[in-house]
């Protein structure tokens, strides 16, 4: 895209025109593909009820050292990197230090036109209604006001009605017609998710759970879609299996036939039966790689922020991924799991996407390796909100943009002080180092999950999570594909 891009110079109007509205909703909606990895913990679970314990502890450790050692690495790298980015312009820039004086532009602001143009229009529009006879508060009732309602209800809810056509035209005629289960539970999954959506949003908007905060905050939580269609998903094969009869074993594996489509595809072309080869729940994997392609568009679209910080994301991912692929293991290890348990935490917070090719290549427990990937992105959709609520990490989009009109009105009411501009500055300043390391923080530890989280919160640490997310998965992926690290991470799991 940035290729692209330097070629003609309009690919950032295409995309910001026809691609950007896609790729919002895709990110949004991309933890729908760790449903199916997650329903695989009804069949491939723990064997060893002690193991339990271990794991749990193990997870908790190393997520809780894992957030606050990525955030405090990333935030002092990028106060470092802003020191030398300054004193580096401040070398090269010759023409700024010859001036003596202020323009006059920075000692006295000009007048903003345009705000006194929107008064006026404002002004001129009261006048109008204070000269009417008709009362301040009266209202008259919008004919056809029913009918509007029901369409725009209607056009809220179409997705759910669409996926429901689906499945009754295509669905339902496929399995009767041949046999092949995947169309329909693949829309009866989707159909899933959407009804999890909708039931977190109507949930958010109840008029009487506003009244009562709390109750709020820990209903929504706890109505995280990934769970909702989780357990409604589970159900649904428990049910499929006590109809035909046959052992939870065999409805998974006829739900995810292969670890990606690629390989049921594979199958298929060296002459295998499809209905034996592709499940519902083989199709998750491309949505989880359309994703990772959607995290590269966001990337795209914040280029120059992500360049001011780009030293920060290398030298943190570097540092978190040496010491989770060898500490993670020795810990897991030292908490007694089995050897293909704790390899699996070498991997413990890498995007699936990425994840098990590494685990694969240490012979480790993708599995596992999955659960615990899953289980990190849900703890912090579920406690994202409240945690960046306590650190006072102003990371929202038009909180930013508020903030910042609030900013341009108290500059144009007349001088600026230079002692309030200097703590404007260093406050604004803080609050960046906040979003980066919080982002770069999430991306390390949350994966796919949190960056798609941070999409559907509108943060602008979204970039800053999807790029380190990407280069951490990557330098993880390298680290284990190199014969002699691989055989060290797998000696420390065998000790």
């Amino acid at each position: 895209m940035i290729i692209a891009n330097y070629i003609h110079g309009e690919t950032e109007k295409l995309y910001l025109k026809h691609l950007c509205g896609p790729t919002n909703f895709l990110g949004r909606h991309m933890s729908f593909g760790f449903v199916a990895s997650f329903i695989l913990l009804n069949r491939d679970h723990i064997s060893d009820a002690m193991d339990v314990p271990r794991i749990v502890g193990g997870f908790f450790t190393t997520t809780i050292v894992g957030y606050i050692s990525s955030y405090l690495v990333a935030l002092g790298s990028f106060k470092l990197e802003r020191r030398l980015r300054r004193v580096r312009k401040k070398v090269s820039d010759v023409e700024t230090s010859l001036k003596s004086w202020p323009s006059p532009s920075a000692a006295w602001p000009a007048p903003p036109t345009e705000r006194y143009a929107k008064r006026i229009s404002r002004l001129s529009r009261l006048s109008v209604v204070i000269t009417t006879d008709n009362s301040y508060i009266t209202t008259k009732t919008a004919k056809g006001c029913q009918t509007g309602r029901l369409i725009e209800q209607i056009v809220h809810t179409g997705p759910l009605w669409i996926c429901i056509f689906l499945i009754a035209t295509v669905g339902v005629p496929v399995y009767f017609a041949t046999r092949y289960e995947a169309p329909f539970e693949a829309l009866c999954f989707t159909l899933f998710w959407i009804l999890s959506v909708q039931f977190q949003r109507a949930l958010k908007s109840s008029y009487y759970l506003l009244q009562h905060p709390r109750l709020r905050s820990i209903v929504v939580v706890f109505a995280n879609p990934v769970l909702v269609t989780w357990a409604i998903g589970t159900a649904y094969l428990w049910i499929k299996t006590a109809y035909k009869e046959q052992s939870i074993d065999v409805t998974i594996t006829e739900f995810h036939r292969h670890s990606t489509l690629a390989g049921g595809i594979l199958a298929v072309m060296e002459g295998g039966d499809i209905r034996s080869n592709i499940g519902a729940g083989d199709l998750s994997g491309p949505i989880l790689d359309a994703g990772i392609l959607c995290m590269g568009f966001k990337m795209f679209e914040y280029r120059k922020e992500l360049w001011n910080s780009l030293y920060t994301v290398l030298i943190t991912c570097a540092l978190l991924a040496v010491s989770n692929v060898f500490l993670n293991v020795m810990l897991a290890r030292a908490l007694g799991l089995q050897p293909a348990d704790a390899l699996a935490f070498a991997a413990r917070s890498v995007t699936i996407a990425l994840g098990v090719p590494a685990i694969d290549n240490l012979d480790g427990s993708t599995v596992l390796m999955s659960a615990l990937v899953i289980f990190g992105g849900i703890i912090f959709q579920m406690g994202g909100d409240w945690l960046f609520s306590l650190l006072h990490i102003n990371d929202q989009e038009c909180q930013q943009k508020s903030d910042d009109a609030s900013n341009s009105t108290t500059e144009s009411t007349g001088p600026m002080d230079m002692c309030d501009g200097e703590e404007t500055q260093k406050q604004i300043s803080k609050i960046d180092n906040a979003v980066v390391a919080a982002g770069v923080t999430i991306g390390i530890n949350a994966a796919a999950m949190g960056t798609a989280h941070l999409i559907e919160r509108h943060s602008r640490a979204t970039a800053y999570s999807a790029l380190s997310m990407t280069v951490f998965g990557a330098m993880t992926v390298a680290l284990t594909a190199v014969p002699s690290v691989s055989e060290i991470i797998m000696s420390l799991a065998s000790r």
